[in-house]
């Protein structure tokens, strides 16, 4: 609407553009033909998708690091990626070691931001919590957003976020929605106007 401003049409990222972003995902220089085509094969030139579904195949031991590339440890044909990025973010997920699983599904009860002193609170992993963030940190699930005035962390993708929160069942949901309020209340009755937004969503 301004004559100051160019509007850009981002399409999907061609074959070659997305094989580049792997290579650069995995830090590579080239990757084997075999292994570009099965993780651009079905990302459509998604950058996330690639991201995630790259990601996944080393976590999940599909491929392997030999002499500064990537090999496939299974033929190609019977590996199963995932169709879509959901899937490919709740396999990341479910591979996670249970007491991270645990701190990534309360934190999404919390929201798509959260600081590590409600996290703490509701949480009952207290003492292992900084170790269990820096490895959520380190998977690039999580980063870190604020350190003033307090620190605080934020799911990397909105979709990281939905994911982590449908792994939960129902009734676990309202429970830690209960006890995210509560705390809410506890740790900030000093100044709760600036968060009575939050609460109305956890309460309700």
């Amino acid at each position: 609407e301004r004559t100051y401003y160019n509007r850009l049409a981002l399409g999907h990222l061609p074959p070659e553009e997305s094989a580049a972003m792997a290579e650069r995902v995995l830090q590579v220089t080239t990757l084997p033909q075999q292994v570009q085509q099965l993780i651009t094969g079905k990302a459509e030139g998604n950058p996330f998708y690639i991201e995630e579904v790259t990601k996944s195949l080393v976590e999940s031991g599909v491929l392997h690091k030999t002499d500064g590339s990537y090999t496939l440890e299974q033929p190609a044909e019977q590996i199963r990626v995932p169709d879509t990025i959901q899937e490919v973010i709740l396999s990341r997920i479910d591979r996670l070691e249970r007491r991270a699983k645990e701190a990534i599904q309360i934190a999404s009860v919390i929201g798509r931001e959260f600081t590590v002193r409600l996290l703490n609170r509701i949480s009952d992993i207290e003492a292992q919590l900084d170790d269990l963030l820096a490895e959520l940190k380190s998977l690039e699930l999580i980063y870190e957003k604020t350190y003033f005035p307090e620190l605080s962390y934020m799911f990397k993708h909105a979709l990281t976020h939905d994911v982590a929160y449908s792994t939960l069942l129902l009734e676990r949901r309202r429970a830690l929605h209960r006890i995210v309020a509560a705390a809410i209340e506890e740790l900030y009755g000093d100044r709760l106007p600036e968060h009575y937004e939050a609460l109305a969503h956890h309460y309700y």
